[in-house]
Parts: structure tokens; sequence; C-alpha cells
């Protein structure tokens, strides 16, 4: 079977992709990765294919512009990039598709895989990487305690602003093939009827009333593997030269990213704590950093954080997944796009603290954290999510629901 996984963000939008691409090529399928073409060594490197979306160009002028910009312009950038990659993706589907042998798994904006399956009747999976994006007024965690009928009228003017961008490029689009207008795209059309991929458990993102139907919630989708190409020496050297460290890592397109990792070379100085940061940007980092603190600009992060005392982040789903699966508590600093509704999700679990970037602050966070990693409560929650999320294999179910739905078989869905 040819798999195509499309994926149109960041690098955290296209590694549980990838992953499941992994997956899919390992039980004998052909796997083709369709995203922008800023990460095309690192997939073709893993023996994938790959076709490209953006240019590398087009990719780094919108991150950059998504530091300077509010979330609003944010979205609306966003709708217009996104508008522009509605045909050349329809195109290659339809040049690929073969039918009972092709199937496809989308991020939810990637809506010329959507066309395809209305026109040529391309099976396809939509995959939600957040909880959010499953767009329910039962649960927006930051806004929760808003009446039903403001807690709506938010979710209205976000579709607003996205379709502003692309809704109309859509519809135009669609029309080439006599398909009906829809009102509100991301309301009512953008995204798969087949299925919903939820790319995390149950228990972190419970399903709601208002959710489609055909969800399915394998888990987080991290990768089996030990990364043991990775030359760990240095970070070794480090991690056993003393007590566990903290670790500090921000989004790269944070506007206050700078601010934060002093104020956490401050914190871990406060609680006398060895630290370790990660960041691609080393511009980020303040010129000196103490003799018991080390930066890194990456670090695979299942052979780092379960040797560690606290992992302090932006809130990434991705980032969440793998401290939760490393058995440490975690603190969270979001700053856009999914990171807060991800975080706030956290806290029931009784495992992370949640700030706002005001809030981060050395006398703030200080006696937060000490009484956090301090915690034996908290700790065995910790253990109990990580040893959770090892008995279950998110990897192998996409896999067996793709098949499914490639050959026009049923499977299990929690909706």
């Amino acid at each position: 079977m040819d798999a195509y996984m499309i994926c149109m963000g960041s690098m955290g939008d296209t590694l549980p992709f990838v992953s499941i691409g992994e997956a899919m090529a390992a039980r004998g399928h052909t796997v083709t990765i369709v995203a922008n073409e800023h990460f095309r060594e690192f997939i073709e490197k893993r023996n994938l294919k790959f076709e490209p979306t953006l240019s590398k160009d087009r990719y780094q002028q919108f991150m950059d512009s998504q530091k300077r910009q509010s979330s609003l312009a944010s979205l609306r950038e966003m709708g217009e990039m996104l508008r522009d990659l509605i045909e050349p993706v329809y195109n290659l589907m339809k040049e690929r598709y073969v039918p009972g042998k092709t199937v496809a798994c989308a991020q939810t904006y990637a809506m010329g895989a959507r066309v395809a399956q209305e026109t040529i009747g391309l099976p396809l999976a939509t995959a939600y990487l957040q909880p959010m994006w499953f767009r329910s007024v039962y649960s927006m965690p930051p806004i929760d305690f808003l009446p039903m009928f403001m807690k709506s009228g938010i979710q209205g003017l976000l579709d607003y602003f996205m379709d502003r961008g692309s809704g109309k490029a859509v519809m135009d689009f669609r029309q080439k093939f006599g398909l009906p207008r829809q009102k509100r795209v991301m309301h009512d059309w953008w995204v798969s009827p087949q299925c919903h991929f939820g790319l995390f458990p149950e228990w972190f993102g419970p399903p709601k009333p208002d959710w489609p139907k055909n969800v399915v919630l394998p888990g987080f989708p991290l990768p089996n593997e030990t990364h043991e190409y990775f030359d760990m020496s240095e970070v070794d050297a480090f991690l056993n030269a003393g007590d566990p460290p903290l670790v500090f890592t921000q989004s790269s397109i944070a506007n206050e990213a700078h601010r934060y990792f002093k104020t956490s070379i401050e914190i871990a100085q406060k609680l006398r704590c060895r630290a370790i940061f990660l960041t691609p940007h080393p511009e980020l980092l303040p010129d000196r950093i103490p003799d018991d603190m080390k930066y890194f600009p990456y670090v695979p992060l299942e052979r780092l954080l379960h040797r560690t005392k606290a992992h302090l982040h932006h809130g990434g789903i991705g980032t969440i997944a793998h401290t939760l699966k490393a058995g440490i508590p975690q603190v969270t600093v979001p700053m856009v796009y999914d990171q807060p509704d991800n975080s706030i999700r956290l806290v029931p679990l009784k495992v992370s603290i949640d700030l706002k970037p005001r809030q981060y602050r050395t006398r703030y966070v200080v006696p937060r954290l000490k009484s956090l990693i301090e915690s034996e409560d908290v700790w065995r929650r910790c253990r109990d999510y990580a040893a959770r999320i090892r008995k279950t294999n998110p990897l192998e179910h996409c896999c067996e629901v793709l098949e499914a739905l490639g050959e026009g078989r049923s499977f299990q869905t929690l909706t």
C-alpha cells in the first residue's frame, strides 16, 4: 500500500507523521512524507520518500513573522499560507491515487487532501495533533470558566480569521468540480468524515459530546527508537558529574525566549540545582552560563529526561508527551498556538505547574517548583502516567487503522 503522510507545519507538527510513516514502512508499505522543503534532509535520512510543499525560504519567512504578530494575525497569515497549498496537495494526491492501494493521513488543515477525498475517493484520516483541534465548546481549558455561548462565539471568531485566509480559495477550488459551497469551511467541512485520529491518549483529551464520529485515540505517537546515532558522550559526562539537573527548553518563536533563559538560570541558582538548556538558537541564551549548567543545541528527549529532576518548557504537545513518558514533573510556560490548551490539560493530572509568561519570575517560580519536585505524590503520579504510556503501542494502532481505511475495512472507533 502507498501511504501519504501530509503535514504542513513545524518540526513539532512533522515528527508524529514521520513516526507513523516509519512504522508503516516497517510493515512493508511505501511511505511518502509530504512536508515543507525545510525537512527534506531529515526525512530522506530515515529512508522515507519526500514530496515538498513550501520552499525553505517561504517556511522561514512564515516562522520569522510569527514572532512579530498577534495570535489573530498569525492565524490569518497561516490561513493565507495554507490557501496556496490547496491545489499542489490536491494535484499530488490525484496523480498518485490508486484505488485500493493508497491511503492518506493529513493534518487538519491539509485541505487539498480533503478535496481529493471528495472528488476521487481518496481514503483519508485527519490527524489532530492536539485535543483543541476537535473544537469542542465542552472543553476549551483556557476559557472553560466562560458560559457556553461565549465559548462558541470565540470559536466562531477564530473560524472567521482562518476562513478569511483560506475559506474563499477552498470554495473556489471546489467549484471547479461542481461541489456545493460551504459557508463555514472551518466549522462544516475541513476534516475527513472517515477517520479522526486524535494523536494523544483518552486520559489526556477525553472525548466530548460534540466531537465528530469515527474518532480513534491511539495515544502519543512517540518513535520506538533510542537515537543510537546521537553522540551522548558530552551529555553523559555532565549528567554523571553531579545530581540530576533541571532541563529548560522554550519555543524558538517565543518573543520572550531570551528573558526565559535568563530567568531560568536564576531559578536553578536559587534552588542550587544544576541545569541543562536546550535550544537550537544559542543567541537566545545569556552570554555567560554558570559552570554547573550546560547548553546543548539538541539532545533526544527520550535519552535525557528520565535522568533529570524536572522539565520546564513551552507546552508543545510532543514535549509534554516525552516528559510524561519519562515520568518526571514538568512546568509549562506556554506562549502561542495550542500551547496554553495543552498545558492546562496537564493540570488535572497533578504532575505539573502551568504558568503564564508574566508569572515566570524567579521569586514566583522557585517556591512552586521546589514544592513540585519534593512531592512524593507528584512523583508517584508521574511514574503512573509513564507506565500507562509504556503499556500502549500507538504506532501499531495507527498502522492498523490506516491499513483498514485504505483497504475499505471497518475499524474500531470511540464515537
